[in-house]
């Protein structure tokens, strides 16, 4: 392979590379306190819920 061809390869491969610095472990953690906000949510409604109709849970 000609120096020429390699260097438009080498080119090509650094304008592909991901324009976001995020690694895959900060997306994870991310999703998981989103679910984890979601979660406590939800169940904080439903404890509101039962505790506007009489029930004492705790």
């Amino acid at each position: 392979m000609s120096e020429s061809r390699r260097n438009r390869r080498k080119n090509n491969q650094i304008e592909h590379q991901p324009k976001s610095d995020i690694s895959k472990k900060d997306k994870t953690i991310a999703f998981l306190v989103i679910v984890l906000i979601f979660v406590v949510a939800a169940i904080a409604a439903v404890y509101y819920s039962l505790y506007k109709s009489g029930l004492t849970l705790f």
